[in-house]
């Protein structure tokens, strides 16, 4: 059995210390792999229980990842 499997959390209790700091280590690697802010916040909550896109970006910001801009690239062309 794996000892990397984290407790899942209720989408309401914080995120604090040693955890946070795991969980902001992952979710600036994902975004530095080029993942969206919401598929970091998905693949955090497979492992770490409900994470929001607020907190994946709160995450981020925290770990000082430089962030990209809205997607202006994928936007479709004005007829």
């Amino acid at each position: 059995m794996s000892t990397d499997v984290q407790p899942t959390r209720a989408k309401w209790q914080p995120v604090r210390g040693d955890a946070r700091a795991r969980m902001r280590a992952q979710a600036a690697t994902d975004y530095a792999t080029g993942s969206s802010i919401r598929a970091v916040a998905a693949h955090l909550s497979e492992h770490w229980g409900p994470v929001s896109f607020g907190l994946a970006r709160d995450l981020l910001l925290e770990a000082d990842v430089p962030m990209r801009s809205k997607s202006s690239t994928r936007r479709r062309p004005r007829p």
